[in-house]
């Protein structure tokens, strides 16, 4: 069984051994893997400026075993997108609010991918990130992504705004791109993932109100 746990600095310490094994994935996965060398560290474990005490993080697990996770955080705060990469925003103005969040270092474990899995990790993510951002208020959800992601969100029904043209960046063609956060989107990644039910997990510290 899948689950996914949002993990905030509150409840890091009751986290810590999960919080450890997603953040050496994250090295394994980006750095390894991808060959994002600007980002290996000694420890083997990626961790960088934007993962301050206000990023949430959500760790997806099986078993209680981390299969997958993702980084979110209001873009009223400093972001990947407004630091490192403003130049990708051409078509608007940078965002810069509480309703606005932003969605970086989403990934799913080697063993645990697959386009033609049912119920899929990728789907568990996708499906709770846009539960998380209704019930966090949020109007939109995105930021820096890969271009193939744009394929990805438009298989589950989502309406995007996309902010200015894909560059090459890594090895990679990346852009600045957002997802409109509401019921309706939430019901077609439900229908396209086959994750009907809530996974999202407040423990040990259940202090917000999921929308389900």
């Amino acid at each position: 069984m899948i689950e996914v746990h949002v993990v905030t600095a509150e409840s890091s310490l009751a986290y810590a051994a999960e919080l450890e094994s997603y953040h050496r994935w994250r090295h394994l996965i980006y750095v390894e893997e991808r060959g994002w060398t600007d980002l290996r560290k000694p420890d083997g474990l990626e961790r960088d400026q934007f993962d301050t005490p206000q990023a949430v993080h959500l760790l997806a697990l099986e078993n209680g075993r981390v299969v997958g996770g993702s980084r979110l955080m209001q873009t009223s705060r400093p972001t990947i997108l407004s630091e490192v990469f403003p130049y990708l925003v051409e078509r608007s103005e940078l965002p810069s609010d509480d309703e606005t969040l932003d969605w970086t270092r989403m990934f799913v474990v080697p063993s645990h991918r697959g386009a033609g899995r049912p119920r899929s990790v990728r789907g568990a993510l996708l499906t709770s990130v846009m539960q998380y951002a209704l019930s966090a208020n949020a109007r939109r959800v995105g930021g820096v992504m890969e271009a193939f992601w744009l394929s990805q969100f438009a298989a589950v029904g989502w309406r995007m705004q996309i902010l200015g043209l894909p560059r090459p960046v890594a090895g990679a063609m990346v852009l600045a791109a957002f997802v409109a956060v509401d019921d309706a989107a939430l019901r077609s990644v439900r229908a396209s993932t086959g994750w009907t039910e809530s996974l999202l997990r407040y423990e040990p510290d259940r202090r917000h109100e999921v929308r389900t």
